[in-house]
Parts: C-alpha cells; structure tokens; sequence
C-alpha cells in the first residue's frame, strides 16, 4: 500500500492553514486573513511579480478555522484555513503542519496564499503562491491571466516531472488552484449555484490535476462549542486525471476510499463550514477535527470565537 500522504493530503492541502489566536474582539478588520507567514509573501519571489492581498474591509466576511489531526489517535496534524470574501473577491492563507509517521505521514510544513474573485458559477483565481519550509524550500507561484485564459507556472527548484502525461495548458487554468478548491466547496449551495456537495471540483496544483468528486452522504451530528449540531456529510473521491508520475498514483483501495467531511450550515457566513474529516484505509484511520472557528460579519469588528 502506498504511504497514507498519497491520498490524504492532496485532500487536506485542497481543504485546509497559522494559529489565528484567541481574540474576542479587535479594532483590525484585517486579523483574521494575517498569520505568521503572510507578511513573508514577497521574500523569496522567482521573478519580478509583487503580490499583494487587500485589507478586508468592514463589509467583508471574515473566517479562520483551526483543525487538529490524529492517525492512531496520535496528534499529527495542525492545519489552518484564514480569509475573507468581499463582493465578488476572495482571499485565503493557509498552512498545514504534519508531524511524520514514518512511510505513512511525510513530515512537511507548508504555507501558501490565494487570491481571486467569484461569481454565481464559481471561483477564478488570481494568483496562488504557495512556499515549502523543508530543506529544498520549494517556492510555487501560479499566475492566472484571464483575458488569454493561461496560466504561469514558476517553480524552484524545479520538478523532476510534469506527470505522464502532463496537464494540458487549458486543463491547467480551467481548474482550481489547492486553496480556492475548499472555499468552493465550502460555498456551493450557498454562494455558489451548484448545488451542495454534487459533481466534482477539478483542481490543478503546479502538477498533478485531479478531481475531487463528490457524493452525498445525508445528515450526521457532531458536537463542536458545546453542541450537537446537524450535520451534512459528504463524501470526497480522489481521482487522477493526468500530471502524474505513475509511482503517485493511488492503488484500487486508496481510489475507492472517499474522505468523509461532515458540514455545518452556516448561511450568515455563505458558507457550509467543516467539523470533520475522517479517511480510513486498511488498518489506518486519520481524523481531522475543527478545533477553533473565529469569524466577523459585514458590519462589524467584533472577531466571534467558537471552540471545540
């Protein structure tokens, strides 16, 4: 069976981001998208190319969730998801750290940012700059031009690989990069016309190309901030389309197994929100828990905090 890491985080780096802090209010319309990298987004740039995200203004909808992971029930995983929607744009930094669990976990800690705008039909991101932190300090920058409808792909160092056979340039720009994948998830039904948790999101990110096909699941419950809520369950497929090396390809098992997340209906965000993430192949099963919701609604200033 091929490492855990094959099939999880492509998942987890499409849904998932520095710890937001335990704020209960704050004059800074701005807290919610910053984190300890984001002021890092222009250090290491591999061209000339200045980034630059907006400061959310009172009429935006602010959002930042803490998740916490367990395999074997050992804490594992701390991933975060910060950002904003303003009138037809949106923002979102993230990062994920994982802890290693010999061939099944790699160790990683990574950090990237996502900038675009949305419509009733969907997402089209901007820009999405995404950074490494091990030894080879990967630096990904992906730049949307959609008057030609092409994307730039810089990476450094470079890859060994485009995949057998690579993506295709249109195939690359019609998907989502990894970070704008979960806010449209997290907003079909809601913001977005498609409905909640039916087709599949196609994403591209920097290599391999995939869908995350969806299926409904019904209702659930879960307890998050001391209580029970409804939940709507559904359940991801990862499915290679090409950009892969035919060692990373997942197994029979692996692309038969979804990821389940259960949602919570959140309307006076736009959003269905995650409160959980559970993966279970053979003997390994890794959950992932919405740990700290903090959010500020248009109109205000107040950061609202919800812990688990």
């Amino acid at each position: 069976m091929k490492r855990l890491a094959a099939i999880s985080l492509p998942l987890l780096l499409s849904a998932l981001a520095v710890p937001i802090g335990a704020q209960t209010a704050s004059d800074s319309p701005q807290a919610l998208i910053e984190g300890r990298n984001f002021p890092n987004l222009n250090e290491r740039n591999l061209d000339h190319t200045r980034y630059a995200v907006a400061p959310p203004s009172e009429q935006a909808t602010q959002f930042g969730f803490k998740l916490k992971g367990y395999v074997f029930g050992i804490k594992m995983i701390t991933a975060h998801y910060n950002g904003y929607t303003e009138g037809q744009s949106y923002a979102a930094y993230t990062d994920i750290k994982t802890s290693g669990l010999g061939a099944l976990l790699k160790k990683m800690e990574i950090w990237a940012v996502s900038k675009g705008t949305f419509t009733a039909q969907g997402l089209t991101p901007d820009f999405h700059v995404q950074q490494n932190l091990d030894k080879k300090s990967r630096r990904v920058e992906m730049n949307y031009d959609n008057a030609t409808k092409s994307i730039d792909v810089n990476i450094l160092p470079t890859l060994g690989s485009q995949g057998v056979p690579p993506a295709s340039p249109a195939e690359r720009f019609s998907a989502d990069d990894t970070i704008s994948a979960i806010l449209a998830l997290m907003m079909q039904g809601q913001r977005l016309d498609a409905p909640f948790c039916e087709g599949a999101i196609r994403v591209f990110d920097s290599k391999q190309h995939y869908n995350l096909r969806m299926e409904r699941g019904g209702e659930g419950k879960e307890r998050f901030g001391g209580e029970k809520l409804v939940t709507q369950v559904c359940d991801i497929y990862y499915e290679p389309i090409n950009g892969f090396d035919p060692e990373d390809l997942p197994d029979n098992e692996e692309g038969g197994t979804p990821m389940r997340i259960e949602f919570t209906a959140r309307p006076d965000l736009g959003f269905y929100v995650p409160l959980k993430f559970s993966y279970k192949i053979s003997s390994i099963k890794a959950v992932i828990k919405l740990d700290e919701m903090q959010y500020i609604l248009p109109g205000s200033t107040e950061v609202v905090t919800v812990q688990d």
